[in-house]
């Protein structure tokens, strides 16, 4: 007779206790993802910056005054700057092994993820205010 498994069929991932190398794993592949859906937005914007130079000007005077427009092209450099941040991060941690334990892991996180808050406060202000 086979045995009743006792495994939780919904695991609600707010409820449990991750270390920040498992919610930056997360956030990593949100950000992929995130970047992928974004990427047709943004082929078109090059593309109609490359088209011609009146193209672009109106482009730059569109990125000025569109809120929304200005907010895709922010999501989409935020997105790139922590995908590639942790990018990064994982890279050091498969190729050299920096950060496999525990302990290096979640300093080497928090230092990421602080370094990626800090350019990101920095571009808002200089795209928003």
């Amino acid at each position: 007779m086979k045995e009743k498994d006792n495994r939780p069929v919904y695991l609600n991932p707010l409820a449990t206790d991750l270390p920040i190398i498992g919610v930056s794993s997360i956030l990593h592949r949100i950000s992929g993802f995130s970047l992928f859906s974004i990427f047709l937005v943004s082929v078109w914007m090059l593309d109609r910056s490359l088209s011609s130079e009146q193209e672009f000007i109106t482009l730059v005077k569109d990125l000025n005054n569109l809120f929304v427009l200005k907010l895709i092209f922010y999501l989409f450099l935020v997105g790139l700057l922590y995908h590639s941040l942790l990018g990064i991060k994982k890279l050091m941690s498969d190729a050299f092994g920096i950060g496999e334990e525990l302990k290096s892991g979640t300093l080497i996180s928090w230092s990421f993820n602080l370094i990626f808050l800090f350019i990101a406060v920095f571009l808002f202000s200089k795209l928003f205010i």
